[in-house]
């Protein structure tokens, strides 16, 4: 049975890593610091009923600029709570990252 070499495993290896990191970066150069606007439920002295997550962004981004990014991608240590500007940072591959500024207004 004839086997691959490794250098043909390693090279399309390869060429599969240069082409992620090229889609990647076109993504980034496409949503970098763009604005998604994202409304948050505010009750009497602006407490905020539940919290932005990364999945709200990710149907943000495709609904207002029609950009489609797996959650797991979008870097937040913790879900957003506060009204007012946010910037999130994208992990779009290991060597390519992009920010998007989140505006959370109030939902009432």
């Amino acid at each position: 049975m004839w086997k691959p070499k490794r250098s043909v495993l390693k090279e399309a290896a390869v060429k599969r890593e240069t082409k992620d990191r090229v889609e990647a970066q076109a993504l980034a150069d496409e949503i970098d610091n763009k604005t998604v606007v994202v409304r948050l439920k505010v009750g009497a002295e602006d407490k905020a009923f539940g919290s932005i997550t990364n999945q709200d962004i990710a149907s943000a981004l495709k609904a207002q600029h029609r950009v489609e990014i797996d959650r797991h991608k979008i870097d937040m240590k913790e879900p957003i709570r506060t009204l007012g500007e946010h910037e999130v940072s994208l992990k779009l591959h290991r060597d390519v990252a992009a920010h998007v500024n989140v505006i959370v207004t109030q939902d009432r």
